[in-house]
């Protein structure tokens, strides 16, 4: 478990205790602690611009400013760097509403020093990731203006370089994709079934063209949330526990708050925020019904549905077809949007379904 050198993590907590605690386990391990002792004193470190924390574990319950309060501000502040709440027992409720608002995970005190140090490392990893997509945006963009004011005479090669600008980008997506896929055992090529069968249902749509692309993104990285998720609950075989339930809810939220992170992925945020949600108003997280859910979201909705019950996983096999489309059609109007399951028959876009269960049987 030992970390990387020079990693720093601020603990923002007023319990002498607590920081002896996790300042004495943590260093051991190869981090660099910082410690305040509550939330109005974490922002004057951070203000201060001579410390730049890579996590913060940030306590819900202090004196002078608590972490509730100081959450947004230090999200503001250090937009990329993940904030872990520390809660009491009593306090998971609490706990799941700070992720709501931007909070990475939660810890539950007292935990062991192993799961802390996961815990952790799992959030550099999601750190590091949004900082690498993020500097290279920057060069991107970069090399397009240069190119830009170079060569305003040659818009058949700044097109041309565009497009390239374009695919690195899709591969940086389908990339987390595969990132998302080797974390859920259950979902190997879902992702990109998801995202061809939405592309084939907004075409039938006759959505715009400048919607298809983060149509495209939204549905390859509709389940991006799911990096922050304990594999436990992923990949548990029974039923899961109200609390499991209430952290698996919470993959659409932090989904949103990671592409947040990166200008390119803001027009797919919906998509993936409000991928659970139904039109009839019962789904999650934030309970929206009918056209105030994200058109994007709507698509993908049906689309993984769909892909989810009409593919084998290695817990089950595919379900009948038939059962399948009877299921989509009786949810018209309930789960899915009327609009969206019309065109999905009359088009017959589960075609290819058809075949793939048929290879899968054999």
């Amino acid at each position: 478990m030992k970390a990387p050198a020079l990693r720093s993590i601020l603990i923002v907590d007023d319990d002498p205790a607590i920081q002896k605690v996790l300042s004495i386990g943590l260093g051991r391990l190869g981090y660099h602690i910082h410690v305040a002792q509550n939330g109005k004193e974490a922002l004057n470190y951070l203000e201060s611009g001579d410390y730049d924390p890579d996590c913060i574990l940030l306590d819900i319950r202090m004196p002078v400013m608590t972490g509730r309060e100081a959450l947004p501000k230090i999200r503001e502040i250090k937009p990329i760097t993940p904030v872990i709440m520390l809660t009491a027992f009593n306090d998971l409720a609490t706990g799941l509403d700070a992720m709501k608002n931007g909070a990475f995970d939660y810890l539950v005190k007292p935990s062991r020093l192993e799961h802390i140090s996961e815990t952790i490392e799992k959030a550099l990893k999601y750190r590091d990731v949004v900082a690498e997509k993020a500097e290279q945006d920057r060069k991107n963009e970069a090399y397009r203006l240069s190119l830009e004011k170079k060569m305003q005479s040659k818009a058949i090669e700044l097109n041309d370089t565009y497009m390239k600008l374009k695919a690195a980008n899709m591969q940086t997506v389908r990339a987390l994709a595969e990132t998302i896929e080797a974390k859920d055992q259950y979902t190997q090529g879902h992702c990109e079934r998801v995202r061809k069968l939405a592309v084939k249902i907004a075409t039938a749509l006759k959505l715009p063209a400048e919607k298809i692309e983060p149509l495209e993104i939204a549905a390859l990285l509709h389940d991006i949330g799911k990096i922050g998720i304990p594999e436990r609950i992923l990949n548990k075989q029974g039923a899961l526990d109200p609390d499991e339930v209430d952290i698996i809810k919470m993959h659409p939220i932090i989904g949103a708050q990671i592409l947040s992170t990166v200008e390119f992925f803001l027009p797919a945020i919906n998509g993936v925020r409000h991928h659970h949600e139904r039109w009839d108003g019962n789904g999650y997280p934030d309970g929206v019904a009918g056209e105030d859910i994200d058109q994007l979201a709507r698509i993908i909705t049906l689309a993984d549905t769909f892909d989810a019950m009409a593919m084998s996983r290695p817990y089950r096999k595919a379900l009948p077809l038939d059962g399948v489309l009877r299921e989509i059609q009786e949810e018209s109007g309930k789960q899915f949007d009327p609009e969206v399951v019309q065109v999905f028959f009359s088009e017959k876009l589960y075609s290819d379904y058809v075949d793939a269960g048929s290879r899968q049987a054999q």
